[in-house]
């Protein structure tokens, strides 16, 4: 790849990641879109993570190193390090995956004039082995359209499978910490541009103990991922992406926010019951396997007139 492509950035962040980082950095400098930049912001690791970044750094360029003077947190500290890029695209990293060596340049050949790209992600365990036959592919229902209304029950898209232009900052930013930021991330893509979903394996995906999130629900016992049992209303999401200025449809979210928040004030729920039939297609396309019409009914009945209606208490 020669200089006239355009620059990607990579913001990677990091937390006591010695153990797996130089891997990933490998993967990284190693990619066959050669324009790159690697910004890297380290969150005061206490073990030897600020010194290999040190050592990769004074032999490469490309790498720019900051390190915090107090731990921000994951968010936040993802908010730093895409403040610091400059390419006209970016692209985000965890410290403990592997990438593909052609990841950036498939991003870049298929993302044209979409706002963000996504791809698939397989899954690997501490010893660099794939886990199962598994991807995020085979765990969700890839999504890629006109409408947000599908993110706002669930989310499909991982930060580090992602590009997307530069042009979304100014509504990206500042990140609210209640929220995972791949989250906000994929509701602001759909909302300012287009989305397009790249059908190829190019990040193994490490799922481990120290993990920030976790897909392959390794932390619990239970394996169970139904659509009904990973259905989980939160609210305070719902509102703050009710409150995004930039919403496409506005009306939809509002009253997507309203009809659900009407639950816990004790109002009608049949309202909801329609609204959940009248767009059950998108609200749980993500997460929920095609149903028919019946089904999608006695679905929607649980939901709107539960007892116990599938609320998350937490932010």
């Amino acid at each position: 790849m020669h200089k006239n492509f355009p620059l990607v950035s990579i913001a990677l962040c990091t937390y006591n990641g010695e153990k797996f980082l130089r891997q990933q950095l490998e993967s990284i400098l190693q990619q066959t879109y050669k324009n790159i930049e690697v910004i890297i912001i380290d969150d005061c690791s206490t073990d030897n993570t600020a010194a290999i970044i040190n050592e990769y750094a004074q032999e490469y360029h490309i790498i720019k190193f900051l390190q915090n003077e107090r731990n921000l947190g994951f968010s936040k500290n993802f908010e730093k390090a895409i403040e610091s890029c400059t390419g006209e695209y970016l692209c985000l990293s965890d410290q403990d995956d592997i990438w593909e060596k052609n990841k950036v340049e498939q991003l870049y050949k298929n993302i044209d004039n979409h706002a963000l790209i996504y791809h698939d992600s397989d899954f690997i365990d501490e010893s660099d082995q794939r886990i199962g036959e598994e991807s995020m592919f085979t765990r969700y229902n890839m999504y890629e359209g006109s409408s947000a209304l599908p993110l706002i029950l669930s989310n499909c898209i991982s930060g580090h499978a992602t590009m997307f232009s530069k042009k979304l900052l100014p509504y990206l930013l500042p990140f609210d910490k209640r929220f995972y930021h791949d989250w906000w991330l994929a509701y602001v893509a759909f909302n300012i541009g287009s989305v397009k979903y790249l059908n190829q394996i190019l990040v193994h995906y490490r799922q481990h103990e120290s993990s920030i999130t976790d897909n392959l629900n390794i932390k619990v016992k239970s394996l169970d991922i139904s659509s009904e049992n990973r259905i989980a209303v939160n609210l305070n999401w719902l509102e703050k992406c009710s409150l995004f200025v930039a919403n496409k449809e506005p009306i939809l979210i509002n009253k997507a926010f309203t009809l659900f928040s009407n639950i816990q004030k004790g109002k009608s729920r049949v309202e909801l019951f329609l609204f959940i039939i009248t767009y059950y297609d998108l609200l749980f396309h993500i997460i929920s396997k095609p149903k028919g019409l019946l089904s999608k009914i006695n679905y929607a009945r649980k939901i709107a007139f539960s007892i116990n209606p599938p609320f998350r208490n937490d932010s």
